[in-house]
């Protein structure tokens, strides 16, 4: 059943019917809307330090992608970028600024292509790519470590793998990363998919982005750590070389959660960024 709760005239929370589920959403703040869309594994609650800082200027609409936090996916082929499609009619927005990262990122894209009337500005954080390869040695094991974990039911090991990888990064050691960043992605793991849950198919976006980034024709930031995944630094190049309109900012000494590492930093690029691209105040969300 499809819920919305409000806590004030500027503030409201929900679940929003899209194929075959819902997706649970919250908005906050006023004025020019933008989506946060957050990375794989963990949930919408990894743009803590953005949620309440960007509602002060626009009005933030950050959610769950279908199999994350409170948005289940149940048996059946869907796709995130006509998720965010239904979840954005469904609260009545026709344009918007976009920032994800990661899987968050990858969703951006896809969504730019496939409905590329409906964004205004696009920020790429650490982004992911339909179809690129990761071929690197060190992620290749973790990921064989991470999968035995899932294998022998270790949900604390899988969480550990995955942040040898997404956390910490191939530069870097557990205990040169800070404590308190590792808690708090731990904590959304623990409480993310599982092996067993009977989660729906994915559909990519065809054809594969991979050959249409040029398509993206919208202002576009690209973000990134300088410590992150080789692949992900080659798909921004990527995404350099081929956007018309593209921005990149490397953050010097952090990996692939950026926002999370370094929230000051990341906050004023992006901001930086959103105030020269957004477009004077118009398509507000709906009520």
């Amino acid at each position: 059943m499809t819920m919305t709760t409000s806590n004030s005239q500027n503030s409201r929370c929900g679940y929003a019917p899209v194929k075959g589920t819902e997706l649970y959403y919250e908005i906050q703040g006023s004025g020019y809307p933008l989506v946060l869309i957050h990375a794989g594994v963990i949930d919408r609650r990894m743009w803590d330090d953005q949620f309440e800082i960007f509602s002060q200027q626009y009005r933030v609409l950050r959610y769950d992608v279908r199999g994350y936090g409170r948005s289940k996916s149940p048996p059946g082929d869907y796709s995130d970028f006509r998720d965010l499609y239904d979840l954005l009619t469904f609260l009545g927005i026709t344009q918007t600024a976009i920032l994800g990262l990661s899987l968050g990122g990858r969703v951006a894209i896809n969504f730019t292509l496939r409905y590329p009337s409906m964004v205004s500005s696009l920020v790429l954080a650490a982004p992911g790519l339909d179809d690129y390869p990761f071929t690197t040695e060190f992620l290749k094991e973790n990921t064989t470590q991470l999968r035995q974990a899932a294998k022998a039911g270790n949900i604390e090991g899988m969480i550990e793998w995955f942040q040898r990888s997404w956390t910490d990064g191939p530069h870097r050691t557990p205990n040169q990363v800070d404590a308190n960043l590792r808690a708090r992605i731990r904590t959304m793991a623990l409480e993310g998919p599982r092996p067993q849950d009977k989660l729906g198919q994915n559909q990519p976006l065809r054809p594969s982005p991979m050959n249409r980034l040029a398509e993206i024709r919208v202002p576009t930031l690209c973000v990134v750590g300088d410590l992150d995944m080789p692949e992900i630094l080659e798909i921004v190049d990527r995404l350099v070389g081929a956007v018309p309109l593209v921005e990149k900012v490397v953050i010097n000494g952090v990996a692939h959660m950026v926002n999370m590492e370094q929230p000051a930093s990341f906050n004023q690029i992006v901001l930086d960024f959103l105030t020269r691209t957004i477009p004077s105040p118009q398509g507000n969300i709906g009520a």
